[in-house]
């Protein structure tokens, strides 16, 4: 398996880079595009790299936000016969309360008018003989969800978002699971277990942001306290061979976690070939 990242925060001069994630995944002949930043420019990445986005077997949304799913605007302008595979949901209006001020962070209304380009699923889907979406399991934990300050608008009322429009990229590799989750917003452990559960295999690797630097800070200032920075680490040690992470994850946060993971931890990077 071959990563290419086509976006994402962070990057050499020579490309684009935004807070956003857009990832090339190529497995045993075929190609999958996931998420497409938020403005477009992972096209003008992948231009520079060379990769011929023509040439894609599935496209992916890994959830309704603005900054994995706005790019893709440019996208099916550019290839009108694609279609996008992504949760029901993600057309629903998702807030964030970052920053003390709560703002929309959904998808553009542009793109939410090109919902017949989206093939939308309510089930975990297996797109082909390789590749499966998984669902993430709905968080039920509302002490939880207040923390993450993230919110759904349901009749003029921002309620707690439980993810539901949050899914998993998962293929089943010779060396074990690789599962690919843009941001990880029901918390790591929540997505990984009902994949484990489901799949019976060891997961090897796991691509994405983890969510880490949006949460209440500390007295030290960090994302999660060191406990939890600590409960984190024994999870990946014990149950994941390989951790790629970056966008949503928190310098501070990855920086902590690689004192304890050192090399089972790198970081995802606008540019970046990763061979699995």
């Amino acid at each position: 398996m071959e990563i290419t990242v086509l976006i994402e925060n962070t990057g050499p001069p020579m490309f684009y880079a935004e807070h956003g994630l857009s990832l090339l995944i190529e497995q045993e002949g075929r190609r999958y595009l996931l998420d497409g930043g938020q403005s477009g420019d992972f096209l003008k990445n992948a231009q520079s790299l060379q990769e011929d986005l023509g040439r894609i077997d599935h496209t992916i949304l890994s959830h309704g936000h603005y900054d994995h799913g706005n790019g893709f605007l440019a996208y099916l302008k550019r290839y009108p016969d694609r279609k996008i595979w992504a949760s029901h949901t993600i057309f629903e209006d998702y807030y964030s309360g970052s920053k003390g001020q709560i703002h929309y962070i959904g998808l553009s209304p542009e793109l939410k008018v090109l919902q017949d380009r989206f093939q939308l699923i309510d089930k975990d889907t297996r797109i082909d003989a390789q590749g499966v979406l998984i669902l993430d399991e709905v968080d039920k934990d509302l002490e939880s969800l207040r923390m993450k300050k993230m919110y759904r608008k349901c009749h003029d009322q921002f309620v707690p978002d439980t993810f539901s429009h949050e899914l998993s990229l998962v293929f089943d590799t010779p060396n074990g699971l690789v599962i690919f989750n843009s941001c990880s917003h029901a918390g790591l452990r929540n997505i990984v277990e009902p994949i484990r559960r489901k799949m019976n295999r060891p997961v090897y690797a796991y691509i994405g942001g983890l969510h880490m630097k949006s949460l209440q800070k500390d007295e030290q200032g960090t994302s999660f306290s060191q406990e939890q920075i600590q409960i984190q680490a024994q999870y990946i040690q014990e149950y994941i061979r390989y951790v790629y992470t970056g966008h949503c994850t928190g310098e501070i946060s990855y920086q902590l976690l690689k004192e304890i993971l050192k090399e089972q931890i790198q970081p995802l990077t606008t540019g970046q070939r990763i061979k699995l």
